[in-house]
């Protein structure tokens, strides 16, 4: 099943660099994305674009 993972990069809850590495390692058909400079909280907020071309871009 494919698998979307966004990771705000300046998260506070996990090491998002670490997560993003094991994800990679573990989710065979899993994309993995920090998004630079986005905390968990601001993560809808900083680089809406991206973040939604991302979204669209896995789901279309």
């Amino acid at each position: 099943m494919p698998v979307l993972v966004l990771l705000a990069e300046r998260g506070r809850a996990h090491d998002a660099a670490r997560v993003a590495d094991r994800a990679r390692r573990t989710l065979s058909r899993g994309e993995v994305a920090l998004l630079p400079g986005a905390t968990h909280h601001s993560l809808p907020l900083t680089g809406p674009k991206e973040l939604n071309d991302r979204l669209m871009d896995f789901l279309g």
